[in-house]
Parts: structure tokens; C-alpha cells; sequence
């Protein structure tokens, strides 16, 4: 039997994320939930055959950052909140685990970086590629000297979804919503900041933001990177696929990985060893950052492995810079309206594909 205590905690936002969270946290001995909190009744109503009984389900926010027993927030709504519910927390001094980004512009994300600076509240984000294991495993492999000098990063994502129009309102277009993860990932290998950089995009099915964009620079150290980074991989095809890797490439060997969504694979190609992993992929790795989260809260010292908020900034700042660049250049548009909605209703109807959104469950 645990001999520590249980660490409660009050979930804000029940919709994807927020359910994701619920149900990890369920299952693991190091918490309790004793809120939940949405304004929709219906997200409520989801809730409520899913949590212990005596679970506190409200609308009011503010019963979970005043209820003194609570000792962490988890953020899992929009990016137009969490500036606001950042600000609630330093002064109920409650410690958080939020999504990204932490405002809908990067300077509420430097408000609520300046807010925490004097706070000493424990606040981690979830950027889950940073406690993936595979991630861990090549860069304890660079580590070793086994590449030699680490000179290129490149990452590489690209499914076939969410599509236009699904998603991606509050927390920006989709290179700042999903692909400021490959950013900041791309910067944990380089243990560099960004220097210069260079980007292009497209515009797929005439939508209005672009589906597809690809960077590619340098650090100030002299490590070079490309991201790529688009929903936009086969949505129509009759096999769904998708691409993702990473490719680290030294000046003496090599390391990289793909993944099927299911198992995650790191090929290390090192001057004195061969090795081929495989492994469950691992997805959000939310049990990850709710155990460390966990243990941080209980022994009163922030995890180093546990994603920060500085990271997240900067991640974000560079994804919407590289956003900038590329539209400066000419941004084609191919496909058009009808070929989205075709994707639109293969994906709503048929309920087949990558990323997909879920349909509210049928509330007993």
C-alpha cells in the first residue's frame, strides 16, 4: 500500500484534454480528484458517470481556486483562458499543470511568464514529446559521443489530421497549435536558441490559414534544424498513413525514430554499437507528467525533467515568428473548398482518421 498521502486536485475544462486528465489521474494512487469544473452541462453530465462519487461538479471556476484543500489546478481549456486562470492560481497559490500555449498571444504568455517569476508555486506544462521515451533514449545516446557532434536536427509530422475548421481557434493556426511542439523539441536537442530561420507554407483547399509549413535555420551554436510540420497527409486515401520521425545526424553517426501512432521506434547508429528499439509509443505521455508532477508536490522541489514554463514561451514565440516569415512569401493554395469538404464528412460520418475530434457521449 502507498504510504504517502493523495495529492488533490480540480480539473478546469472537460472536453478532450480535460477527460485525458481525468482518467490518468484515476488511475494512478498519487491523486484525487475533488473537482471538475466546465460551463457546458453536458461536459458535466460526462463527468459525473465517470468520477467517484462526491466529487464536486461545478460551473463556478472560483470553487476550486478558494477550496483551501485543493493543492493543484489542472488547465484543460481554451488558450484565451489560461492567462486568467494562471493569475487565479499565484494568488490562491495553487501549483498547475496546464496545456500550451499559455495565452492566445504571446504576450499574455509573457504576462503570465513575468506573474510566476516571484511565485513559488510549481507549474509545469504539457509538452508531452519532452518525456517521451524515445526522445530520452537518442538524446542519452548523442550524450554518450556515440554521433560524434551533434550537427542537424530534423523533425518531421505530418497526418492527416485535424482537419480545417476542426480545431485550432483560440490556440492559433495549426503550426503554432501543434507544431510549436516540434519546435520546442527540436530546440531540446539543440541545447541551443534559435539564430536564424527561413519558412514556407501552403495553403491547402483554399482555407484560409496554412495546413503545411516547413522551417529550417540555425542555433547559435551552429547546429542546423529543419520542422515540418502539416495535417495534411492522405486525408482522402483509401489506407490512411502518416509520417513522423525525428533524424539526428552528428558529425560521426546517426539516431532517429519513426512511430505508427502504436509503437515508436529509435534506430542509434553509433561508431562502437547498433541498436533498433521498439516500444509503445506512448501518445500524450500524461501518466509521465502526472507522476513527476506528483512527486514534485510531495517532496517540495520542482522534477528537471518536467517541461517549464520558459520552454513553452519560447516555443510558442518561434512557431508564430516562423509563421510570420512564411507569410511574407508567397503562400500557394492548392485544392479547393470542395475536396475539404469531402475530408470534412469522411471524417465526421465514417469516423476514420488521424487526430480525430470526439463526438459528446451519450449521457446515461
Amino acid at each position: 500500500m502507498p504510504s504517502h498521502r493523495k495529492i488533490k486536485a480540480g480539473i478546469i475544462g472537460f472536453g478532450r484534454m480535460g477527460e485525458m486528465y481525468l482518467n490518468q489521474m484515476l488511475k494512478s494512487h498519487q491523486w484525487e480528484i475533488s473537482a471538475i469544473c466546465d460551463t457546458d452541462p453536458d461536459a458535466l453530465a460526462i463527468a459525473a458517470n465517470l468520477v467517484p462519487a462526491g466529487t464536486l461538479l461545478t460551473s463556478d471556476e472560483n470553487r476550486i481556486f478558494e477550496d483551501p484543500s485543493i493543492e493543484v489546478v489542472v488547465l484543460a481549456t481554451l488558450a484565451d483562458s489560461r492567462k486568467k486562470h494562471i493569475f487565479k492560481a499565484v494568488e490562491q497559490s495553487k501549483h498547475v499543470i496546464t496545456e500550451k500555449p499559455l495565452g492566445s498571444t504571446i504576450e499574455e504568455e509573457k504576462a503570465v511568464l513575468e506573474k510566476l517569476r516571484d511565485s513559488r508555486i510549481m507549474i509545469s506544462v504539457n509538452l508531452p514529446l519532452r518525456t517521451a521515451w524515445y526522445h530520452k533514449t537518442i538524446k542519452d545516446f548523442i550524450a554518450t559521443g556515440e554521433i560524434g557532434d551533434l550537427a542537424i536536427v530534423r523533425v518531421c509530422h505530418m497526418t492527416p489530421g485535424l482537419a480545417p475548421g476542426e480545431g485550432h481557434w483560440a490556440e492559433g493556426p495549426l503550426f503554432h497549435d501543434c507544431g510549436m511542439h516540434y519546435v520546442d523539441i527540436a530546440r531540446w536537442y539543440a541545447h541551443s536558441e534559435f539564430k536564424t530561420w527561413n519558412a514556407q507554407a501552403i495553403r491547402m483547399w483554399d482555407y484560409k490559414e496554412p495546413w503545411w509549413l516547413q522551417a529550417h535555420g540555425t542555433f547559435e551554436n551552429g547546429i542546423v534544424f529543419d520542422v515540418t510540420q502539416g495535417h495534411v497527409y492522405g486525408q482522402l486515401a483509401k489506407d490512411l498513413t502518416h509520417n513522423g520521425y525525428v533524424d539526428l545526424i552528428g558529425t560521426k553517426g546517426i539516431a532517429r525514430m519513426h512511430h505508427d501512432f502504436v509503437t515508436a521506434t529509435v534506430e542509434l547508429h553509433g561508431i562502437s554499437q547498433t541498436r533498433v528499439i521498439k516500444k509503445p509509443f506512448g501518445d500524450k505521455n500524461l501518466d509521465i507528467l502526472c507522476q513527476l508532477f506528483a512527486q514534485s508536490v510531495l517532496s517540495g522541489i520542482m522534477d528537471p525533467a518536467l517541461p517549464q514554463v520558459e520552454d513553452a514561451v519560447i516555443a510558442s514565440e518561434y512557431a508564430w515568428k516562423f509563421l510570420a516569415d512564411a507569410s511574407e512569401k508567397d503562400m500557394p493554395v492548392r485544392g479547393n473548398i470542395k475536396t475539404l469538404e469531402e475530408i470534412r464528412e469522411r471524417r465526421n460520418n465514417k469516423r476514420i482518421g488521424y487526430g480525430l475530434l470526439r463526438k459528446k457521449k451519450k449521457i446515461k
